[in-house]
């Protein structure tokens, strides 16, 4: 009896474990390609002093078909330009069959608002010029960025061949849509949704804008001063000063929240640019502040990624 016990507890036990490591089966639809990443691709050298070199992170999708690019220029304050801050959103494009590469640029005290903007124009170029090694369709290539970097996209969109400097000028750096979140146009209004307390602070010789503008007075052989004082470098630097119906489309978002760049900055760019019949779609984020983080959420992303299959497929 005892016998028969134990191998009916065998049996028992030899079944409990086949239960237990018995496999599912599942269906799995390849609809996320796989992504290859290229970091610290150097897209730009200077050897003035300070010298610099510049570089680039590359997500792309790992299927050897040629795509359209999306270059994402991350803000700052144009004081840093952190090229990882782009990396969540970069994987997400990359992930809907775009090529998005996250880019350095110079900042505040190494160089001049011109040169600045020729540094994101250099990454345009660099792109161009290696095409065929990173699979891109060099006739589609779009910008986006945030704060100072949407400042800079809308820069590259509506300025054509102006602030061209560096390597592979043979290639253009127009760029075919831009992608606009939070970015000043008019820095001569940066502030005017705020007390009057803070247009103070904004408008003084000593604010980021100021200094972007117009250096640090001495240094280099800056004049220094307020935007406010110096209407023909303000003009020189601002996006509304450019803005005409050679203007690729745009998709703009701004927080109605944001207490660093004032929602209206948004808005006149908005209608500078539907009044020269300009493609231009404007969002306003219901609650937003000045934060990146609404660039990586469904719905937002959603109207990013439909936007960029309308003008760039």
């Amino acid at each position: 009896m005892r016998k028969i016990v134990i191998l009916i507890c065998a049996l028992v036990l030899v079944n409990l474990n086949t239960a237990c490591y018995a496999a599912e089966s599942i269906d799995v639809k390849i609809s996320v390609p796989e992504i290859a990443f290229f970091e610290d691709i150097v897209f730009a050298r200077y050897f003035t002093w300070p010298s610099a070199t510049l570089k680039m992170s590359i997500f792309s999708p790992a299927n050897g078909e040629k795509h359209p690019a999306v270059i994402y220029i991350p803000g700052g304050a144009w004081i840093t330009a952190p090229k990882t801050s782009g990396y969540q959103l970069c994987m997400k494009l990359a992930e809907k069959d775009f090529l998005a590469a996250s880019i350095e640029y110079r900042v505040i005290g190494a160089a001049s608002y011109a040169e600045i903007i020729g540094d994101a124009k250099a990454a345009v170029r660099f792109l161009r010029a290696n095409a065929d090694k990173f699979n891109i369709d060099k006739d589609k290539i779009a910008v986006m960025g945030i704060s100072a970097g949407g400042y800079l996209s809308v820069m590259l969109g509506v300025t054509g061949d102006k602030f061209n400097f560096g390597d592979n000028l043979d290639q253009s750096s127009e760029v075919q849509a831009v992608v606009d979140f939070l970015g000043p146009t008019d820095l001569t209004k940066i502030a005017d949704d705020f007390s009057d307390e803070r247009k103070a602070i904004y408008y003084s010789p000593a604010s980021f804008p100021s200094i972007f503008v117009n250096g640090v007075a001495v240094y280099k052989g800056n004049k220094g001063g307020s935007v406010l004082d110096t209407p023909e470098t303000a003009k020189d630097a601002n996006p509304l000063t450019y803005v005409s119906k050679n203007a690729p489309p745009f998709l703009i978002f701004h927080g109605d929240s944001d207490k660093t760049v004032s929602p209206s900055q948004s808005r006149i760019l908005h209608e500078a640019l539907i009044a020269n019949g300009v493609d231009s779609t404007f969002y306003v984020i219901n609650g937003g502040e000045h934060s990146g983080k609404y660039f990586c959420q469904p719905e937002v992303l959603e109207i990013i990624t439909g936007f960029l299959n309308r003008v760039l497929r």
